[in-house]
């Protein structure tokens, strides 16, 4: 049977009655030390942010950091005779620095969050504009109507993305995003906007300067690249690829450029689909595609700007993990596509 909290306490005071009072002295004053015992000392309030889902040990450590407890050792302590730490709900507090822990789960508990309440909603790396709109549709009170309005109708302001662009199609930048209550579309969106732009302008472009690629550009590329590979290491060596054919004059033949003009996911393309009239088919059409064909991750945007140094023309698929072999030759691509085949993925 489990014990109460005041059977906890009993239980503690008679074991250390039992050892002696030396040890009862200094168990006392490691536990003033650590902050369980004593009193409370409140000074300024600080602002904490609990995050959903939140471990009691992480919001230990958030307290300790910003000094409303002294340890996180003495949190552990104080939750083995309190209870209700499960009960701690996330969002933004207002609390005193200098309390005992006791004294801090209770003020937790006792005042509950302030400010407006949140959600994390998780965007995904290749996403299309439609599948943001999605996501904050079925997980915030943004409607995904509402979302992709502010984004058709240029209600929000890239520096990356041309005026006379199509689409603001991979200007957000993926990432986990806090929507508060107060958030509206055009809110959420500009804020995905400024990120991607701050991720933009934190990389190193000369490279892809020496190439004249613009910053759009890099986002186009970096699109592909998401799309065509998981591989980090792979990711530089596809951008190579990409700008070898573009020097060639050789049309890029990426397969999710179709998907993209198609409005399609999927694993198979049939020969009619492959020969879509879309200025985003790849096979057909040289050059870059008109605008991105997706949300770039800041791995594929790092090797967008500085691709490897290599011949590479070809690549394709290696074995069952979802890593490629690169080639410079046509006969060497298709040597290696015959023994991807052979494998039974």
């Amino acid at each position: 049977m489990a014990l109460t909290r005041r059977g906890k306490v009993v239980t503690v005071g008679v074991v250390l009655a039992l050892l002696g009072l030396a040890p009862l002295a200094v168990a006392n004053v490691y536990l003033r030390s650590v902050g369980v015992w004593g009193s409370s000392d409140p000074g300024k309030k600080v602002a904490i942010e609990i995050p959903e889902g939140a471990s009691t040990s992480a919001i230990g450590k958030l307290l300790a950091d910003a000094g409303v407890i002294k340890s996180t050792t003495g949190w552990r302590i104080a939750l083995f005779f309190e209870d209700g730490a499960e009960d701690i709900k996330a969002g933004r507090y207002e609390i005193a620095t200098g309390l005992t822990a006791g004294d801090a789960l209770a003020a937790l508990l006792d005042s509950g969050p302030t400010g407006p309440k949140f959600v994390n909603v998780t965007f995904r790396e290749g996403l299309w504009l439609e599948d943001f709109a999605r996501a904050l549709g079925d997980n915030t009170h943004i409607s995904a109507q509402a979302f992709m309005k502010v984004l058709d109708q240029r209600k929000v302001s890239s520096e990356l993305v041309p005026e006379d662009a199509p689409s603001l199609e991979g200007a957000l930048f993926p990432s986990t995003y806090q929507i508060v209550e107060d958030d509206t579309a055009r809110s959420v969106a500009q804020r995905l906007i400024d990120e991607m732009e701050s991720k933009v302008a934190s990389i190193d472009m000369s490279a892809a300067e020496e190439l004249n690629l613009t910053p759009y550009d890099i986002l186009i590329v970096a699109s592909m690249i998401e799309a065509e590979t998981r591989v980090d290491e792979e990711r530089p060596m596809v951008a190579r690829v990409i700008y070898n054919r573009l020097r060639e004059g050789m049309t890029l033949g990426i397969d999710a450029t179709v998907l993209y003009a198609l409005g399609e996911r999927k694993d198979t393309l049939t020969e009619s689909e492959l020969a879509i009239d879309s200025p985003y088919n790849t096979r057909l059409v040289a050059g870059l595609p008109p605008t991105p064909i997706g949300a770039p991750g800041a791995a594929s945007l790092q090797a967008a700007a500085q691709p490897a140094q290599g011949p590479w023309l070809y690549y394709v698929l290696a074995d069952c993990e979802g890593n490629h072999a690169f080639s410079e030759s046509y006969d060497e691509f298709l040597n290696n596509k015959a023994a991807y085949q052979q494998l039974s993925c």
